[in-house]
């Protein structure tokens, strides 16, 4: 954690020290519209359960380091150089909170149940497994997002849905790639390291998915590929997610993180 923690701090400095932020007297021309976005703005709240669902604090644990600020105080916008909205939460159902989107929640119980299973097992089978292309060591946590009732059943796993999944947390111009859960597909050496135990863990993440009915269509996703987002975002901390579907419709899978700075 320190050497992910004691790079991110040095991107910051540098970035901060080429914007001139940290030079006395040195103010960006867009400032005006960065201090509306000053910390002492006032961000919509949570409500702690809607319909059942409750806030989860520690299901934020695989964001947490993708919500993190990588950049200078200005130039910035709503997401302070972060590839997920910095101040995101997440219930119990999976689905997340973003301040200034909806907050619908109208999920059959026994569906949750099942994604919280289906999500601990992948994490079982992933554990102690790091992400394979990134600065710093990143493990796998369950991840998922339980389908509402009354939506479209989505039937594949696009950059789209994976955007709806996250409630518009992702940053609207951060690049999102999938591919097929499988060996040497397109983005199977950025997940996976020539680690025989490793290897060995993924391969049988890979089986136990083709032979478990409750899930189909799983794929890798990576959110953000290691380029500055915008000019406003230097974010360098980006979501890496294993993820299928249920039948119902909902999301599961696990997520960890890349740093690329």
């Amino acid at each position: 954690m320190k050497l992910r923690e004691t790079m991110l701090i040095s991107r910051r400095t540098m970035l901060a020290l080429a914007a001139g932020s940290m030079i006395s007297g040195c103010k960006p021309v867009d400032q005006e519209a960065a201090l509306e976005l000053s910390s002492t703005e006032k961000v919509e709240t949570p409500p702690e359960t809607v319909n059942g669902c409750h806030l989860v604090p520690e299901r934020l644990k695989p964001f947490d380091p993708c919500m993190m600020c990588c950049g200078p105080e200005f130039p910035r916008d709503e997401w302070n150089h972060s590839t997920l909205h910095p101040h995101l939460a997440v219930y119990s159902c999976g689905c997340l909170f973003v301040p200034g989107r909806p907050n619908v929640h109208e999920h059959d119980p026994e569906e949750i149940v099942l994604c919280e299973k289906l999500s601990a097992a992948m994490a079982s089978i992933l554990k102690g497994v790091s992400v394979n292309y990134s600065e710093g060591s990143s493990t796998f946590d369950p991840f998922f997002v339980t389908i509402n009732g009354g939506v479209e059943k989505p039937t594949r796993i696009t950059a789209s849905l994976i955007r709806t999944a996250f409630n518009g947390a992702i940053y609207p111009q951060a690049k999102i790639q999938s591919s097929v859960l499988q060996e040497y597909s397109l983005l199977w050496e950025s997940f996976v390291a020539e680690d025989a135990a490793w290897l060995a863990q993924w391969r049988k993440l890979v089986a136990w998915c083709e032979r478990t009915e409750q899930i189909h269509s799983p794929v890798f996703v990576a959110v953000g590929d290691g380029d500055k987002m915008s000019d406003r975002n230097f974010g360098c901390v980006f979501p890496r997610l294993v993820v299928g579907l249920t039948e119902a419709g909902s999301l599961v899978g696990v997520m960890a993180h890349s740093v690329q700075t």
